[in-house]
């Protein structure tokens, strides 16, 4: 199948295995160094509270933040429950998030977790001017790159969506 345009949001260290045709050659070194922090995502029960989220700089523990999903929603949780998810900087393993878990507000008891490589991508001195070239490699070929880790750049959703947004008019111009 052929598209007159892409529009790509994933990561952009997926594209080099993902493209032919699209000479990028020049940027996969760089590509290939990119670097970023990961966050395991902890899934658990807590004590009812009336917060959305709750930053916690507190060096007791490698959490980082309670997201209190259970209260974006009365539907969000079975009866009797609230739940959250707590993020944690980097791999942590079960054991260790069980011994911190009750230092954590809210009395946090752990359901699941798992471990994303990929949550924020870490700046270097080179790297928006490497993307940004990319980014004009790709689109003169009639991929667009958008979003947090097409661009590496941290965004928050806000931000990704006019991200996205500001893109649009240039991809219509392109077909």
């Amino acid at each position: 199948m052929r598209f007159d345009a892409v529009v790509f949001c994933g990561n952009v260290k997926d594209l080099p295995g993902m493209l032919s045709g699209v000479d990028i050659e020049g940027f996969t070194q760089y590509i290939d160094r990119l670097e970023s922090h990961g966050t395991t995502a902890v899934f658990c029960d807590i004590d009812p509270n009336p917060y959305s989220w709750i930053y916690l700089p507190d060096s007791s523990y490698d959490a980082h933040r309670v997201i209190c999903t259970g209260n974006f929603s009365r539907t969000n949780n079975a009866p009797g429950r609230m739940t959250a998810t707590i993020e944690f900087t980097d791999s942590i393993s079960r054991d260790e998030i069980v011994r911190q878990l009750p230092y954590i507000p809210f009395s946090p008891r752990y359901i699941t977790h798992c471990y994303n490589p990929y949550t924020y991508p870490i700046q270097h001195a080179d790297t928006r001017s490497m993307i940004s070239a990319l980014s004009d490699r790709l689109a003169a070929s009639g991929l667009y790159l958008t979003g947090r880790f097409a661009l590496w750049e941290y965004f928050n959703m806000d931000v990704a969506m006019a991200s996205a947004l500001s893109l649009a008019p240039t991809v219509v111009r392109g077909l």
